[in-house]
């Protein structure tokens, strides 16, 4: 048996190919961002620890010092990546149209986690 292809279905992929392109790529900035803001979250939360520490240990204060939360800094930077990468693997055979409805929604799942991990971080340090 041969296989049959209907005239316009390598046209019709191709544009769907471009679609699911420009889906990932438009997403891939989107968390780009919100993976550049974990980073930086994490580059203020660590300096403004090591400064209080700092100033605490200087004072003579040392029961005063308080932990930088890696566990939660390092789980805020992966999550957006993360969330990228599945969304992409689980779309890669997926119209363009389904390509982003999946990213929007991981987007909004890594959103809501990356924004309660904004929030929660510096709660823990409480300066």
């Amino acid at each position: 048996m041969t296989a049959v292809e209907r005239p316009g279905t390598r046209s019709r992929s191709a544009r769907g190919l471009v679609g699911r392109l420009v889906v990932w790529v438009v997403f891939a900035v989107l968390f780009a961002y919100m993976t550049a803001q974990s980073v930086g979250n994490l580059v203020v939360v660590t300096d403004k620890l090591q400064k209080f520490n700092e100033f605490v240990g200087s004072a003579g204060g040392a029961s005063l010092k308080r932990p930088v939360p890696w566990l939660w800094l390092v789980v805020d930077v992966v999550v957006p990546p993360l969330a990228y990468a599945v969304a992409v693997v689980v779309t890669r055979r997926s119209t363009a149209v389904v390509t982003a409805a999946v990213l929007v929604v991981a987007f909004a799942a890594a959103g809501a986690l990356w924004l309660g991990l904004q929030l929660y971080v510096p709660s823990l340090v409480d300066l």
